[in-house]
């Protein structure tokens, strides 16, 4: 089978484009909604800036933000997301405590404590970074999730996945 490199190129841009999805104006992951970049899904969201690479960007005046979780193991961090996607589990591959991590970290004294509270429970639109079936790193949308203050602990936070369909801004 021959494959036309420029015809590659034009399946892969319409099928990484935002475009469709912000005409539609929500994502759903009935719809494989997926993205060779991640601006490309913030643009869903109003971001109108270059590139990006952070795990997290704050969608504007709203509660919630953007997460781009890998959804394996890597240096630092092992991410899963459960058989049903339903729940993702975020721990540290050091098995050090995501408490002392936030503190040191990110400068976070009481992170487990406002969890635990209800006073920072994060709404996160999460696009998991994985491998696509061309062996493409990609964020493909798998949902709306809420950390969850009864299954985080000191060593890992758990979300759960509240919508599968999320309107944009």
């Amino acid at each position: 089978m021959i494959i036309c490199d420029k015809c590659h190129e034009e399946i892969n841009n319409k099928e990484f484009n935002p475009e469709p999805h912000i005409k539609r104006g929500y994502i759903n992951i009935n719809d494989n909604v997926t993205f060779k970049y991640q601006k490309d899904a913030l643009r869903c969201f109003g971001y109108k800036g270059g590139h990006y690479q952070q795990a997290v960007w704050k969608i504007p005046k709203t509660n919630k933000r953007v997460w781009f979780p890998k959804l394996d193991i890597d240096e630092d961090w092992n991410n899963s997301l459960s058989n049903d996607g339903e729940k993702i589990t975020m721990k540290l591959n050091s098995g050090e405590s995501l408490d002392d991590w936030f503190r040191n970290n990110r400068g976070d004294k009481n992170w487990l404590k406002k969890i635990k509270n209800g006073e920072d429970l994060k709404i996160d639109v999460v696009f998991g970074n994985e491998k696509n079936h061309l062996n493409q790193r990609v964020y493909k949308f798998i949902g709306e999730f809420e950390v969850s203050s009864e299954e985080t602990d000191e060593f890992s936070m758990v979300s759960i996945r509240k919508a599968t369909k999320v309107y944009l801004s």
